[in-house]
């Protein structure tokens, strides 16, 4: 009797210590679980199986220091600039058209990409999941 009050015990002491360690650590997600993309947002693993035309959406200072090869850069406050390039670009070799900018929260590549569906609506657009984080990482 003894030998299995013992091991009930043991049992109920790994429980319990496995319950506590999920309390303070939360639940981690699934590694095979793919992230909720957005509409009109594209995983970098995605974007890369395809012809792209990149368009950078960070300032002009984060453009010069770094991008990714063959991007337009492309602001809001910079419009008519950057859309003739673009358009220079894209009406040579159309081709999907993926909009980043500097990171997942910062906003500013849904607002280009929404805007260039409008400019350009015979375009395949999307705006880049995790932005520039997700290419240098």
């Amino acid at each position: 009797m003894s030998r299995y009050l013992r091991e009930f015990t043991i049992i109920a002491c790994l429980t319990c210590i496995g319950a506590a360690f999920s309390l303070f650590n939360g639940i981690a997600p699934l590694p095979w679980a793919e992230p909720e993309l957005a509409p009109g947002e594209i995983q970098l693993a995605d974007a890369r199986a395809l012809d792209v035309l990149w368009v950078d959406a960070r300032s002009e200072a984060e453009f010069i220091a770094d991008h990714i090869p063959e991007a337009v850069l492309l602001q809001e406050d910079n419009w008519e600039t950057g859309i003739v390039e673009l358009m220079g670009a894209w009406l040579i070799n159309p081709r999907t058209i993926i909009v980043y900018c500097g990171s997942e929260s910062c906003g500013t590549s849904q607002r280009i990409a929404d805007r260039l569906r409008e400019t350009l609506p015979d375009a395949e657009i999307y705006s880049l999941k995790g932005g520039w984080d997700a290419w240098v990482q």
